[in-house]
């Protein structure tokens, strides 16, 4: 069987890489698991100075697998599973980098969001369109790295941008040509290699606070919630049961197509 995920050690860098290629490198409990499994063994490798996580096959990831049902209960997949790795990326104690190019939505967009450094290719596309499927964002990050009106754009309808707006927006730092990615990300795990590394852990540190101080742990931890909540309300929301009802019956492309064209409440009764 095909591993969900590969991980190597590279000169100083460790390298995770989502393999569920079939499935765009949509994320499933397996993927998670794996990826704690590797942060825990980079943090210990003294060879390793920085973590990269990519895709295989030409997408970073399309999120959350949704073969896999939705999690139950929502609270704690978001506590113990799903923000839990976007913030253990965020305060990892080495600097750690995403290589973004195709797909990077929903989970696998919070997943990057999670690093301290994110190279995209140039038409990657990335975003939170989860509102399509009646979710909010996990790891809601982009209130805080964007503009007010910006976020309530991405978030409030669902739209994505490319690689060389995400730059713009402030959700990458570079944007790359797809076959250049990966080298240029190479040069800066050379960067970060050639630096002191206790120093560069002090200063991750520091950074972090400071943006902690400015509310950043209290704005994810209340978008945690929010996720939560979210869930919950769609638990008796008749549009949402009907929205999985058309799922079940025709297809999520189906249910999708009927949500866009405004609402699948009264389908029924058509």
């Amino acid at each position: 069987m095909t591993a969900m995920i590969e991980t190597r050690v590279d000169e100083a860098t460790g390298w995770i890489l989502l393999n569920n290629t079939r499935r765009k490198n949509a994320i499933n409990y397996e993927m998670y698991d794996a990826m704690f499994d590797a942060l825990d063994r980079f943090e210990k490798d003294e060879r390793v100075r920085a973590v990269v996580v990519s895709g295989n096959g030409g997408n970073f990831s399309a999120g959350f697998d949704v073969t896999q049902g939705s999690p139950e209960p929502y609270r704690d997949f978001v506590k113990n599973v799903s923000c839990r790795l976007s913030k253990r990326l965020w305060y990892f104690p080495k600097p750690t980098i995403a290589a973004v190019e195709g797909y990077c939505v929903g989970g696998g967009f919070e997943l990057a969001m999670g690093a301290d450094l994110v190279y995209a290719a140039e038409d990657a596309v990335m975003g939170e369109p989860e509102i399509d499927f009646f979710y909010i964002p996990d790891f809601n990050s982009i209130p805080c790295i964007s503009l007010p009106r910006k976020a309530k754009e991405m978030i409030m309808l669902g739209l994505t941008v490319s690689g060389r707006e995400a730059v713009e927006i402030g959700f990458a730092n570079h944007a790359f040509a797809a076959d250049q990615l990966l080298d240029e990300v190479n040069k800066v795990c050379r960067r970060i290699a050639s630096l002191p590394a206790a120093t560069m852990m002090i200063a991750k540190q520091g950074l972090n606070g400071a943006l902690d101080l400015q509310g950043f742990a209290s704005a994810i931890n209340h978008g945690e919630e929010m996720a939560a909540y979210n869930s919950e309300a769609n638990k008796s929301n008749p549009d949402c049961l009907a929205f999985h009802e058309e799922i079940e019956k025709n297809g999520l492309r189906a249910a999708l197509q009927k949500v866009r064209a405004g609402g699948i409440l009264n389908s029924s009764g058509d």
